[in-house]
């Protein structure tokens, strides 16, 4: 699979997940951080779950795994030397310490493509078995992720965990002014509004005014140029949902991001920190991912040698992102009312665009070759 047709099941994979959250609140997530383990799952699955996981990752049925091998290896290595951010992505998986070991393939891909850790433990003892986790977890995301796993998360029953945390910190290319940010309107819906610190900036960026999406589309750089943050803004104030189902839905989210070009914009965008907890046993069954979960027939049975069934029985991911003047920053760890304007002139003179994110909206980081690193949704609440 080639950059573009991966970096297109990303945005797939990743519209449908967030869609599959709460649709009240502020939410984010990383789908893609859910796929690498995911990914590696699939390596080392049979029946039923390889179907699913194949179909479910955009990977063909009749994969071979070379695609998701090079393709994913190909991520990993991209995102260990992406410039001007500070990216960290780190996987583990805890297996019930036993009489047996990862099998060996497996263990190298692991090691070799997705950058992942195994590691044996006794989750008789829950609480110090959370702990241990708890404070990998807070150590590779540099203390940003906390209590990801509650003293009661295990049990003698516990048989595969799956934990992966990404930790993200950029500036903008061109920061905001703070002197600028002042406290706005903000419509929660048709009907309530509140006051919350808001951006402003005018200057060239990606943008687009989407008709087919009913949205625009504006994209801000971080420094380097490897990664950005684009959001989505509804035309309508209370259009969030159905935007965010019409991707879902299979709607081009890809087509619709090559289609911003320079244009000066006023863009006014509020700060905000958002932080979402996600229990994945829950969430991945409904984009069709359910044997990894079923203690009967798991299709698991060949990641360990001696074989021995197993299944996943814990899978969160919990997440944290913010954005400011300077820029911002986010963690996951899983075990902007006005219309667009079009003006005739030349870009360069042009009258600006408007883009006032004063309504719910949807946002996306993202990474190398336009793959989406983490996607939410801001409400205002």
């Amino acid at each position: 699979m080639d950059a573009a047709a991966f970096s297109s099941a990303v945005a797939q994979f990743s519209t449908k997940f967030c869609n599959e959250l709460d649709n009240t609140t502020n939410i984010v997530c990383s789908p893609l951080s859910a796929e690498n383990l995911l990914a590696l799952l699939t390596l080392g699955s049979t029946d039923p779950a390889q179907t699913e996981l194949l179909k479910a990752l955009g990977f063909p049925d009749n994969d071979d795994h070379k695609s998701i091998r090079s393709t994913f290896g190909a991520l990993t290595s991209k995102l260990k030397a992406i410039k001007g951010v500070t990216l960290l992505v780190a996987n583990k998986v805890y297996i019930k310490d036993g009489g047996y070991e990862v099998e060996l393939e497996l263990k190298k891909d692991a090691e070799d493509i997705f950058d992942t850790e195994f590691e044996k433990i006794n989750f008789k003892n829950s609480a110090s078995a959370a702990q241990l986790i708890n404070q990998w977890v807070e150590h590779k995301t540099k203390n940003q992720i906390k209590d990801l796993f509650s003293s009661s998360s295990f049990s003698a029953f516990s048989l595969l965990v799956l934990v992966n945390a990404l930790y993200f910190k950029g500036l903008w290319k061109n920061q905001f002014n703070p002197k600028d940010t002042i406290k706005q309107v903000f419509h929660l819906d048709d009907k309530k509004t509140v006051k919350i610190p808001m951006m402003f900036k005018e200057q060239k960026f990606n943008y687009y005014a989407s008709p087919d999406l009913q949205a625009q589309l504006l994209e801000v750089s971080y420094a380097g140029e490897e990664t950005s943050m684009v959001f989505i803004l509804p035309d309508d104030i209370v259009g969030l949902n159905a935007v965010m189902q019409n991707l879902a839905d299979g709607h081009d989210l890809m087509s619709e991001i090559k289609k911003m070009t320079p244009t000066k914009v006023k863009a006014t965008l509020p700060k905000f920190k958002v932080e979402t907890e996600i229990d994945l046993t829950k969430l991945l069954p409904q984009l069709g991912i359910k044997a990894i979960f079923n203690k009967d027939d798991s299709g698991l049975s060949e990641l360990l040698s001696p074989a021995q069934e197993v299944y996943v029985t814990e899978a969160i991911q919990k997440v944290y992102i913010e954005v400011n003047e300077t820029g911002g920053e986010g963690g996951d760890g899983s075990g902007i009312d006005i219309r667009s304007i079009s003006f005739m002139a030349d870009a360069e003179t042009r009258e600006s665009a408007y883009f006032r994110a004063d309504h719910p909206f949807l946002y996306l980081l993202m990474g190398p070759d336009n793959t989406i690193l983490f996607i939410g949704a801001y409400r205002g609440n």
